[in-house]
């Protein structure tokens, strides 16, 4: 008994000791550098509206009207019904608002496209595997289910934070703060960062004109913009050009710009588009009109594709009395939806024609009691502007005229009688160069059915 008191005795007195020098140590100043938390991730997220009011997210909240949550596509970081555990920062076009992760998607479960040691390790960190799919086709452009991803989203936005809190209204890019990763770096502070999400973003370049040409940037007063959703990214022709959303649906094509010329000297001139580096996903199909010589000539850019360059859309006749004004046309309309189309600088460069066009028969065929003959050719700068064709009387016939200076590809010929024919054919192009005739004939009926 007393054996046990005098070790009770020896103990209290080893804690008394203990708790004296621990005491002393928490007392000392140290020496050791203060260690700042690590400020939270920021990435710029393609982001659609939530909406399903009345249906129970993941953690089993029921969604009311103008709620005020977000889903991410990943049961990792979802927050239990009713807390915060799980939040991030939403930052758009000004406005930003912290809101807790209360639903799992969209498309995936799996996907924490925020953490360093993500599940898609051959991705990028901040890269949706939704984004891979949907622009890059990666996992065969399909979510973890295997249903086809027809957009890149990677967060869901409920009804209030998305119309009320950010003033959204159309899915699009916000930057998102993963703040359990880090330091909220409050309103207006949130820095992107990681490596670049699109194939065709870039930092921004350093643009300059084509020498000698005359350019009209989305700047200038030339520049006639329509519609009401514009946007600006800061890379381009003198730093900066707008942008709007494609779509498919003409009856949605609101949106539109003109680059008008009217000081330009008659001449032939080869039209060229600058594509900027920076900002959403471009339009692969982005469809120019250029009204040239009373004619309009509508092309097709991948402007994708043609990020950094200037982008040829073809050489053209311009000026001169009667011919309307020179003019270049881009409106919203495109095969594709949802992308960027980029509206920057146009440059018409003096160009000097000096080669005649290449033509060919390219067919004869039996039709009735004649023949049915198509001709064509390609030229390398200005275009073909006309054609002649001249035909023969086998064997030892002279070359006459049977067409001049038409424009049509094909025509019959008859009636044959019972003889054959040799044709031959030339074009001149725009310059007003002219093709050479062939001395032999090109084509003959001898040897058609």
């Amino acid at each position: 008994m007393r054996g046990s008191i005098v070790r009770r005795g020896l103990i209290v007195a080893v804690l008394v000791v203990l708790s004296t020098a621990i005491a002393h140590v928490q007392a000392a100043p140290t020496t050791a550098p203060s260690q700042q938390p690590p400020v939270a991730p920021t990435y710029r997220i393609f982001a659609t509206r939530e909406g399903l009011v009345g249906y129970r997210t993941a953690n089993g909240h029921i969604i009311q009207p103008r709620d005020r949550f977000v889903a991410l596509p990943c049961w990792c970081a979802l927050s239990p019904k009713g807390t915060d555990k799980f939040k991030v920062r939403l930052t758009y076009n000004g406005r930003s608002v912290v809101v807790p992760v209360w639903d799992v998607g969209p498309w995936n479960t799996r996907d924490d496209y925020w953490n360093p040691n993500r599940r898609y390790s051959d991705l990028p960190i901040g890269m949706p595997m939704a984004e891979a799919a949907y622009f890059h086709g990666y996992n065969g452009g399909r979510d973890e289910w295997g249903r086809r991803i027809t957009l890149p989203n990677g967060i869901d936005i409920a009804d209030g934070t998305f119309w009320d809190d950010l003033g959204m209204t159309r899915s699009d890019y916000v930057y998102v703060t993963f703040l359990w990763l880090g330091e909220d770096p409050g309103p207006g502070d949130a820095v992107e960062v990681g490596p670049s999400q699109f194939t065709d973003d870039a930092a921004q370049e350093t643009v300059t004109a084509p020498e000698g040409a005359f350019t009209i940037d989305n700047t200038d007063t030339a520049f006639d913009p329509v519609g009401k959703d514009w946007y600006e990214e800061r890379c381009g022709l003198n730093g900066q050009h707008q942008w709007t959303y494609s779509t498919t649906d003409p009856a949605k094509a609101t949106t539109a710009a003109a680059w008008t010329a009217p000081n330009l000297n008659p001449g032939f001139y080869e039209v060229k588009a600058y594509i900027p580096t920076c900002g959403n996903p471009a339009t692969t199909s982005a469809r120019y009109r250029i009204s040239h010589a009373g004619a309009t000539t509508e092309v097709t850019l991948d402007q994708r594709s043609a990020s950094g360059q200037w982008a040829s859309l073809g050489t053209y006749y311009f000026g001169g009395p009667g011919n309307e004004v020179p003019q270049v046309f881009l409106s919203d309309l495109t095969g594709d939806r949802g992308m960027s189309v980029r509206y920057d600088a146009i440059a018409w460069e003096p160009r000097s024609d000096t080669t005649p066009p290449n033509t060919q028969i390219l067919s004869m065929t039996r039709a009735g009691n004649g023949f049915s003959i198509k001709w064509g050719g390609n030229d390398d700068m200005t275009g073909i502007a006309s054609y002649d064709v001249q035909v023969r009387l086998l064997p030892d016939g002279g070359w006459t005229d049977w067409k001049k200076e038409t424009t049509d590809l094909s025509a019959w010929f008859g009636p044959d009688e019972g003889k054959q024919f040799a044709f031959r054919v030339r074009a001149r192009d725009w310059a007003g160069n002219v093709e050479p005739w062939e001395e032999a004939a090109i084509a003959d009926t001898t040897n058609v059915p």
